[in-house]
C-alpha cells in the first residue's frame, strides 16, 4: 500500500514536470529592426560648376531598389503625375519629409507620420534633390525603436503598402534611407501638390526660390519649420 502510494506521487511529480511547461504563455520574438541607413555628404563640386546625376541607391539600399517596379523607379515629374494612393499591396520606394515620429516600446515599432515628395529620378551630384512639391502624407512602420530617425529630416522609405485610410496610406517598412540637413535640397516645383496644407503653411518662401544647391539651417526652417516643433 504505501509503495502505491509513493508510485502515485512520483507520476504527479512527472506530469507537473512535462505538461506544465506547456501552459506557459511563449514570448514572441520581435521582427528584426527596420534597417536605417545614414546617408553619407557627398563631396562639393568644382568652384562654379553644378551637374545632375541618376539617383544611386547605395550597397545596401540597391537589395530594395531593385525590388521596384518599373512605375515606381521614378515617382512624379514635369511630364507625368504620381499618386501615392490606390496602392495597397505595391512596393514602393518613397521620398518624404518626417513630420511626426512615435516610438512604441511595448510593441517594439516606430511610427513615422511623413510628407511624400515627388521624384523624377535626377539629382544633382553632390546632394540629393528632389520636388518640393509632393502626394500627400504617408504612415511608415518601421520594426524597433531608437532607429535615429529625426524630426523634419528626408527619408527614402521601401516596403509594401498594407492599409489606406483617408487618403493616408500606410508603409510596413524594409529600408529607410535618411538624409540630413545640409545633405538635401528642393528643386524649382514640379508634380501636382496634393499634400497636407498644415505643411504648406510653415513654407515662407516663394515658389520660384526653393532651390539651394549649398542650404543651410535656415534654408530648411524657412521651408519646412523649426525642427523643435
Amino acid at each position: 500500500m504505501k509503495l502505491d502510494k509513493l508510485q502515485t506521487l512520483l507520476l504527479g511529480v512527472l506530469c507537473l514536470t512535462y505538461i506544465a511547461p506547456l501552459n506557459r504563455t511563449v514570448a514572441q520574438s520581435p521582427d528584426k529592426p527596420t534597417i536605417v541607413e545614414q546617408s553619407a555628404s557627398l563631396p562639393a563640386p568644382p568652384r562654379g560648376t553644378l551637374a545632375t546625376a541618376n539617383y544611386k541607391p547605395t550597397e545596401k539600399e540597391s537589395a530594395f531598389f531593385s525590388k521596384l517596379a518599373p512605375n515606381e523607379i521614378t515617382t512624379g515629374s514635369l511630364f507625368n503625375d504620381y499618386f501615392i494612393t490606390g496602392k495597397k499591396g505595391s512596393f514602393i520606394g518613397w521620398f518624404g519629409i518626417v513630420r511626426k515620429i512615435e516610438e512604441e516600446s511595448n510593441a517594439q515599432q516606430t511610427k513615422l507620420l511623413v510628407e511624400h515628395k515627388y521624384f523624377d529620378g535626377l539629382t544633382d551630384t553632390h546632394i540629393q534633390a528632389l520636388s518640393f512639391e509632393g502626394g500627400g502624407d504617408f504612415t511608415a512602420v518601421l520594426s524597433g525603436t531608437g532607429l535615429g530617425i529625426k524630426p523634419l529630416s528626408l527619408v527614402k522609405v521601401y516596403g509594401t503598402v498594407t492599409a489606406e485610410v483617408e487618403s493616408v496610406p500606410a508603409v510596413h517598412s524594409d529600408y529607410v534611407r535618411q538624409w540630413d540637413w545640409g545633405q538635401f535640397t528642393f528643386m524649382d516645383l514640379y508634380g501636382t501638390q496634393k499634400g497636407n496644407k498644415e505643411w504648406k503653411k510653415l513654407n515662407k518662401v516663394k515658389d520660384d526660390r526653393m532651390y539651394n544647391p549649398f542650404p543651410k539651417q535656415k534654408y530648411y526652417e524657412d521651408r519646412l519649420g523649426p525642427r523643435n516643433q
